[in-house]
């Protein structure tokens, strides 16, 4: 069984991007620690049924994310400010939306994980699209930094100490 839902796809410098890259942005911070912005942005073509937003928009609306959720020092490892202030974004743009767990998007914060596989995207924000199951484990998909990436369930919600791992979703 397979559960996708759809993102936009970017086709920029003879490559195909799932969702959207840090790297795009022209600030050099920004490109650093710009992950939740992406993940935002991602997240707010999803409900407002924008996922043929050219590049030009989308960039101008990671940008716009990045202004709510500015990093500091230690990136934006804050999880409810994240959802606070993608909530409020939403209702700017007359979306009501409240935190669930349900059918939709989901943003995925790692702040730390002991996995090998995940060692590229610890401290990091990333959208969560799907799912799909095998007889062995369920692969979870994601995008980020432009990249559609699936990883074993067992693996990313694999309980230890070491493993800090944070979603959120909205309804």
């Amino acid at each position: 069984m397979k559960k996708e839902l759809p993102i936009m796809i970017f086709h920029k410098d003879n490559q195909d991007y799932y969702g959207g890259d840090q790297d795009w942005f022209s600030d050099e911070w920004a490109r650093r620690a710009g992950c939740a912005s992406v993940c935002a942005a991602d997240m707010a073509c999803f409900y407002e049924h924008k996922l043929d937003i050219s590049y030009p928009d989308f960039l101008e609306l990671m940008t716009k994310m990045f202004k709510l959720n500015t990093p500091g020092i230690m990136g934006f490892p804050y999880f409810y400010k994240f959802a606070k202030n993608f909530k409020k974004y939403m209702k700017h743009i007359g979306l009501d939306v409240e935190p669930i767990d349900q059918g939709h998007p989901i943003g995925m914060l790692i702040l730390t994980h002991e996995a090998q596989i995940l060692e590229e995207e610890t401290w990091h924000w990333m959208c969560i699209t799907g799912y799909e199951e095998t007889a062995s484990d369920t692969s979870i998909i994601f995008s980020s930094c432009g990249e559609r990436v699936c990883v074993g369930a067992s693996t990313l919600f694999n309980k230890s100490h070491k493993n800090i791992v944070k979603l959120v979703t909205f309804d």
